[in-house]
């Protein structure tokens, strides 16, 4: 299933991945695919197992004398590294909820050295369940629907289970390095590929493969995992030959294969989902929380945009969360009491990335009815903006009167009051602001 493009900035344009089912579910082996060491550099006759209707197939036979097997130059694997990945199979359209579990789950066991296995049909309850006001919803199968990367950001950033994710850092510059680096400082990353046309894969020597570097953002329908790279792997180790070497190594949920190997030459630009970095912590006991959404337009105010949201949930505040529409920008945080008069603490940081940061406290404090302040210094203040729907699947947000304020020269305007909006020159309801308190586990 596939429709429009979709950024976490650019929410109105939705895109739902309803990715090729596997309708045997299950988990697949785990075991890494490596050998004899040989050179970084060594090649060897390509040798195809044709794809049946309906499936890639599994290569049969004797062991292969040609298969082609990786030296450390030029190589690297996260599940090789000591951060364990799970490889499993979906069921329907869920494709984005496993590629996001590999993403959090790689990202939480570089930070904790613990590992960690989410079930992505809780991820899918969490995130569509109508045991909630506000969030997303829809109007069918949620096991077919499919969905998008910020739809995972935006409702488990307000927690889930035990957890709560912590951060998803957009990537726009998409390339080879930038996604190596990105890899080995975060963890696998969540990506689309294009993947309507059974006939660009394939097994080679018993690597699953694809190649498709001609397709169109209409065709990019999959959601994987990237979890390393192979500077060497075999450019014609696919059925569209590639004009170069090197693949980078996915967990891919829609295959039965250990894992899949994406050519260089599939351009990842052109990706129709938000590539990101994802990660999730269990230090969080609560969240207190308005938003369930990011409009795609930010509030500005001037050089500086300053909003606040207004709690009143007692607990040790830990952290605070937030958005930021700019690759890189300084904010101020201060904690106020309720009534936005008297600052209690203040701090400053730097949000490194576009997309969802958490910002640890210093000094964590006790609270009860109190107020976060932030001052963003590019790009604007985040604000869920309307609700909306599309097809099967809807977003529903509502504010009251005394949440989310924006301040307009010395002082708080209520973001629920129209006069402040005629006030700020804006048409569309703004709702919340997109700030949020997460406690201390006692």
């Amino acid at each position: 299933m596939k429709k429009k493009t979709l950024s976490l900035f650019v929410i109105c344009m939705l895109a739902l991945t309803g990715c090729g089912a596997n309708p045997g579910g299950g988990t697949r082996d785990t075991t890494a695919v490596t050998g004899e060491a040989v050179s970084a550099s060594a090649v060897a006759t390509p040798v195809e197992t044709k794809a049946p209707a309906g499936g890639l197939g599994k290569l049969i036979g004797t062991p292969d004398p040609d298969r082609y097997v990786h030296g450390e130059d030029g190589y690297y694997n996260l599940d090789e590294e000591g951060t364990p990945v799970h490889l499993r199979a979906q069921r329907g359209g869920t494709c984005w909820l496993y590629a996001a579990a590999v993403a959090m789950e790689t990202g939480y066991e570089r930070a904790t050295g613990k590992e960690v296995e989410l079930d992505p049909y809780s991820l899918l309850d969490k995130i569509y369940g109508d045991n909630k006001k506000e969030g997303f919803f829809i109007e069918a199968n949620p096991v077919e629907v499919g969905g998008t990367a910020p739809f995972v950001y935006m409702t488990l950033s307000n927690g889930f289970d035990q957890y709560v994710l912590d951060q998803a850092i957009e990537v726009d510059d998409i390339k080879i390095d930038t996604i190596k680096e990105g890899i080995k400082k975060y963890g696998a990353l969540y990506i689309g590929i294009p993947d309507t046309d059974p006939l660009k894969k394939g097994v080679y020597h018993g690597y699953t493969t694809t190649n498709w570097p001609t397709a169109k953002v209409k065709d990019y329908d999959h959601s994987i995992a990237i979890i390393g790279w192979d500077d060497h792997f075999p450019k014609d180790y696919y059925r569209e030959p590639a004009t170069r070497d090197g693949a980078w190594i996915t967990a891919n949920s829609g295959s039965n294969s250990d894992y899949y190997y994406v050519s260089y030459d599939t351009k990842p630009e052109y990706t129709w989902d938000t590539p990101a970095f994802m990660s999730m912590t269990d230090v969080y006991s609560a969240v207190a929380t308005y938003d369930y959404g990011v409009d795609k337009k930010f509030l500005k105010t001037g050089k500086e945009t300053v909003t606040a949201n207004v709690f009143h949930q007692a607990g040790t505040l830990a952290a605070v969360g937030t958005y930021s529409a700019a690759k890189d920008q300084d904010v101020t945080i201060e904690i106020y009491d309720a009534e936005l008069k008297k600052v209690r603490y203040t701090q400053k940081a730097h949000l490194d990335g576009r997309g969802y940061h958490t910002v640890a406290l210093d000094t964590p404090l006790k609270v009860e009815d109190y107020a976060i302040a932030i001052h963003y210094t590019k790009k604007g203040a985040p604000i869920e903006g309307k609700g909306w729907k599309h097809d099967d699947i809807m977003l529903r947000v509502s504010s009251k009167k005394g949440e989310s304020f924006i301040r307009v020269g010395e002082k708080w305007l209520d973001l629920h009051e129209k006069s402040t909006l005629k006030r700020i020159g804006r048409k569309d309801k703004t709702n919340n602001c997109c700030i949020k308190g997460l406690y201390k586990a006692e």
